[in-house]
């Protein structure tokens, strides 16, 4: 053997002694290759099951191993259910890991800051990827205001327009006996939505009918994007990137990012002088000067580019996940069909603040976004050297939320894989089940929590509730 491949053997097995028994993470429960390797990790993801990977990994290997459900008298302690996936990575799954991993410790600061998981190399970290704690908490002053309960009413009537062209395709179109691909009208109402809420921007999806450059950008590169984030794990991943995204899409993607930057620049010009207001406009009021530079620039496309990602992203897989529910339970769509109908007289009285009052509704949606996961990987954080739902995890150590297993758990929920609206009812509505009772809804988490929690989660309660109203 050569000399050569005899030290490359020497370094695997000296590696691999050093994470099974001496790394930080070593004392974790977890299978022996996921703590040698990033290879089972990456390649569930790739496959897109990692979240239903990290379920299974904590059934099989959590620390607690006792039978538990929601109704149990047993006062056995159960906290500390965290599993190793990584060398370097663990999973929780608690509510009170959620806590203590995800909520201010000093000052409204993170204590377990963010990864560099959404670096994408675009040289600015924007709002919502930008992992330093002060940097961001500089652009959340001021785009805060932007979603208080005042500037959300005022952003009322876009939602209206869009919903209501909607709702009049789906009465020109819908009952054509070939049927419509509801993925791409919900698609379009979300981006058309997003687009013009985060920086005034048209696309016009729904009037025309069909999809555009940059949804056809945003497809063609989703999975290369997952192989970049990858590559943080196993870096010669991210050497395969620009092979699984198609020649047409490589052609148009330097245009597309363009068109974005112009977009931002149009805005720019138009502040003060808008059709109505949006996100932006806090981060661009007419008091404020021009940006100078390119950096500052280029910061206002990235704040622009994640507001707009955000405000469709999760909003269209919830619209259609609530479509789908609605479809396969047809006992639940009749009882939301009669509470809705039953509230209003005309289609003009359906608003946003007039929906909050249905229970049934709500409930609906709760369960919705409980039983249909919008985001795969858990949020990761490095830890500061500091303790989770009890346990110690060591400075360094990156852990994360495994959010799927936490609210499909018996621990938690009741009959956790059915669906079931009535467990999200008051307990004095006449449809709540006293079977679920005794479900444990700190084990919901939809928005995580602390000060990154999602910004936008009032709006995107507005939007879902007028949705499906």
């Amino acid at each position: 053997m050569a000399r050569g491949s005899c030290d490359d053997l020497a370094y695997a097995i000296a590696r691999s002694v050093y994470l099974l028994y001496f790394h930080p993470a070593s004392s974790f429960p977890g299978p022996k290759f996921a703590a040698v390797s990033y290879v089972t990790c990456c390649y569930q993801w790739m496959r897109g099951r990692y979240p239903w990977f990290l379920e299974e990994m904590h059934h099989k290997y959590g620390r607690a191993k006792h039978v538990f459900f929601v109704n149990r008298n047993t006062t056995d302690s159960l906290q500390g259910d965290v599993v190793r996936v990584g060398p370097n990575e663990i999973v929780f799954f608690t509510p009170q890991a959620a806590t203590d991993i995800h909520t201010p410790a000093v000052k409204n600061q993170e204590l377990f800051v963010k990864t560099d998981i959404m670096d994408f190399g675009a040289g600015d970290l924007g709002f919502i990827w930008e992992k330093d704690p002060a940097k961001r908490s500089v652009v959340a002053k001021k785009l805060l205001p932007a979603f208080s309960p005042k500037a959300i009413r005022e952003k009322e009537p876009v939602v209206h327009t869009h919903m209501d062209r909607f709702v009049s395709k789906m009465k020109e179109l819908g009952s054509a006996p070939e049927g419509l691909i509801m993925n791409d009208w919900l698609l379009w109402l979300s981006v058309d939505m997003g687009a013009d809420l985060a920086y005034n921007r048209e696309f016009h999806h729904l009037r025309d009918g069909k999809t555009s450059d940059f949804i056809e950008t945003l497809r063609g590169t989703s999975f290369a994007g997952t192989l970049i984030q990858l590559s943080r794990k196993i870096a010669i991943i991210g050497l395969l990137a620009p092979f699984f995204v198609p020649l047409r899409i490589l052609r148009t993607s330097t245009a597309i990012v363009k068109a974005n930057a112009e977009a931002v620049k149009v805005r720019i010009q138009n502040r003060g002088k808008t059709s109505h207001p949006d996100f932006m406009d806090y981060m661009i009021s007419p008091n404020q000067p021009e940006p100078s530079t390119k950096q500052e620039l280029m910061h206002l496309e990235q704040v622009a580019l994640q507001m707009f990602i955000a405000g469709f992203d999760p909003v269209q897989i919830t619209f259609y996940a609530s479509l789908f529910f609605l479809l396969k339970y047809p006992s639940t769509r009749a009882i939301l069909t009669k509470e809705i109908r039953d509230s209003f007289s005309t289609y003009e009285e359906i608003t946003p603040h007039a929906l909050t009052n249905l229970k049934y509704l709500q409930a609906f949606i709760q369960e919705t976004m409980r039983t249909h996961l919008t985001g795969a990987n858990g949020m990761p954080r490095v830890s500061p050297g500091a303790t989770a739902d009890g346990i110690y995890v060591p400075k360094g150590v990156v852990c994360q939320l495994s959010t799927l297993t936490a609210m499909r758990h018996e621990r938690y929920f009741r009959d956790p894989k059915e669906f079931h609206p009535e467990r999200w009812l008051p307990h004095d509505h006449p449809l709540f089940n006293d079977r679920y009772a005794n479900d444990n809804l700190k084990a919901y988490f939809p928005f995580s929590l602390g000060p990154r929690q999602c910004t936008g989660r009032e709006i995107a309660w507005s939007q879902l509730r007028l949705f499906l109203g």
